[in-house]
């Protein structure tokens, strides 16, 4: 095996690191060279717990710093692991940028969407040619992206997956607003959204997603839509087609699962396509639509219901009567009255089961 050095960026408050035990599994199984071999905790894990690079002090651990000593024997010649608990919002994001610079080969983000989210904005910033390659331990409350891409639910075999040889170049989502006084452009790696559905994202506490995951979003969920407020919206394609209309939600996704309310048939959504999927659903105007439209996306067939649409696209420039709050892989973020979107194709290399 040649010499590789990881990053391996944890978010301390995720649901399952709150623990050691979360950790050993992990480092136990980054270093594991047999994939068969028995999945019991060996405790012979060689780890480096240090500072992410010169400005990046690391913070301790929830159940104390790992060293050499705590994990049973000196550092591993060949892949050396350096944990790097996050310390704030932003914080992954500025450790990826750099992981570069510092010599790592793999970033491996641990955490959850937002965290996720944190994490590719940081190696985005960084020259495709000189951008490591990604790695995700899933350890959020809902994980949707990981969902969409097949890893494993477990920290096992998704830590497998993030030292393994195989990679695919996953397109990534630009979201830019602009205009007088815009908030800043951002990255998104399987959804920008607004409308209803979308606060439940980023407004259901943490405790919450931890305890309850995917029914914490569909109660938050089904509070929202009691409240449901249409918005209208124009959409201009690249291909001159145009959309206009009163929504109550609107996403840009590449993904086939959003926050477990809606989901997208696996037949169309390719993730390294150079493609985003437009997916808007119409403000209904009697009970009967709005039977209509939830019955569309329990079946997740969208052809007989004219309430909603799915565009494939490659750019798109919206223009909205007000300014909304987005939802941006589950994380709240200022939008404008005009938004252009762009799909950034292959644009990460995602280490992903064969």
């Amino acid at each position: 095996m040649k010499s590789e050095k990881i990053l391996l960026i944890i978010n301390p408050v995720s649901g399952r690191m709150k623990t050691k035990t979360g950790l050993f599994e992990i480092l136990d199984e980054l270093y594991r060279l047999d994939p068969e071999e028995t999945n019991t905790v060996t405790v012979q894990q060689k780890a480096v717990a240090k500072p992410a690079g010169p400005s990046a002090s690391l913070p301790s651990l929830p159940f104390g710093n790992l060293t050499a000593s705590t994990l049973g024997g000196d550092a591993d010649p060949d892949r050396r692991v350096t944990v790097a608990p996050t310390m704030h919002r932003g914080h992954a994001s500025r450790m990826a940028a750099t992981a570069a610079e510092e010599g790592y080969d793999t970033v491996i983000c641990c955490g959850g969407d937002g965290t996720f989210n944190e994490t590719v904005s940081g190696l985005m910033s960084v020259p495709c040619e000189s951008r490591p390659a990604l790695g995700y331990i899933p350890a959020g409350s809902t994980n949707d992206f990981a969902a969409s891409i097949g890893l494993s639910g477990s920290l096992r075999g998704a830590s497998r997956t993030a030292v393994g040889e195989h990679e695919t170049a996953i397109d990534i989502g630009f979201f830019s607003p602009y205009g007088m006084g815009h908030p800043p452009a951002r990255y998104f790696t399987y959804i920008a959204s607004f409308g209803a559905f979308t606060a439940a994202s980023y407004s259901t506490s943490q405790t919450a997603k931890n305890l309850f995951g995917h029914v914490a979003y569909l109660v938050s969920g089904i509070k929202d839509i009691a409240n449901i407020q249409p918005h209208h919206a124009a959409f201009d394609l690249p291909d001159g087609t145009h959309i206009e209309g009163d929504y109550i939600f609107g996403a840009i996704t590449n993904t086939t699962s959003a926050g477990g309310v809606i989901k997208l048939p696996a037949d169309l959504v390719c993730m390294s396509d150079g493609q985003l999927e437009l997916f808007l659903i119409h403000t209904p105007k009697s009970a009967a639509d709005l039977q209509k439209i939830a019955s569309a996306l329990l079946a997740q067939d969208f052809d007989g219901c004219p309430l909603i649409e799915l565009h494939h696209i490659r750019s798109v420039k919206i223009l909205m009567d007000e300014n909304l709050s987005w939802s941006l892989d589950g994380e709240e973020a200022q939008g404008s009255k005009r938004i252009e979107i762009k799909c950034l194709d292959n644009a990460v290399r995602l280490k992903t089961n064969p």
